[in-house]
Order: C-alpha cells, then structure tokens, then sequence
C-alpha cells in the first residue's frame, strides 16, 4: 500500500482571525458544550489537509487570482456551513488556510 504524502497545514494570520471571528459566533449562538465541539470539529478538518488536499472543490470566485485556491465545507447544521478556503504549495508541500468563510 503506498503512503499518502504528508503536507504541512499552516493557518494564515488572516485565516486565524476569521476563524476566531467564527468562534466567537458560535460560543455567542450555541451551548458552550457545542460550541467547544464545533470550533475543535472545524480546526480538525482544516488539519486533516494535511493528507490529500487536493479533495477540495476549486473555489471559483477566486480563480481570476490564479493561485487555485480550493475549499472543504464543515457543515455546523443542516443549512449552515463553514468553508475552509486553501491553496496547496506543491513544491514545499504546504497547505495554506486562508479563510474560514461562513456560508448557508
């Protein structure tokens, strides 16, 4: 069986601030039960990038950029969702988060 390369995932200090804007949302919205939950749900998923991350949708809005940026979703409920926006360094073998973008 062959091993799947490993990347390293790194947070861009943008992505960081969106993502604690969206915890912020949550604990302001949801249980504190919930809310530790769905922030620790959400940052598992961006680091699962980790292994195979070219799985994510390219993210069209962006493509006029260039860098092919791509998304995962965290579905929080039926009908809300977190999009995990990255770009994938191949050469280096670095996935940079650079947004956690709420979406319905």
């Amino acid at each position: 069986m062959e091993e799947a390369t490993a990347y390293t995932v790194e947070i861009t200090p943008e992505a960081e601030f969106f993502y604690f804007e969206v915890l912020t949302y949550f604990y302001v919205h949801h249980s504190r039960e919930s809310a530790d939950r769905k922030s620790e749900e959400l940052l598992d998923l961006a680091i699962s990038l980790e292994t195979f991350p070219e799985r994510g949708t390219l993210e069209k809005r962006l493509q006029a950029l260039g860098k092919n940026h791509r998304f995962i979703l965290y579905n929080y409920t039926l009908h809300k969702a977190i999009k995990i926006i990255y770009l994938i360094d191949q050469t280096r073998k670095i996935v940079y988060v650079t947004d956690f973008f709420p979406c319905q």
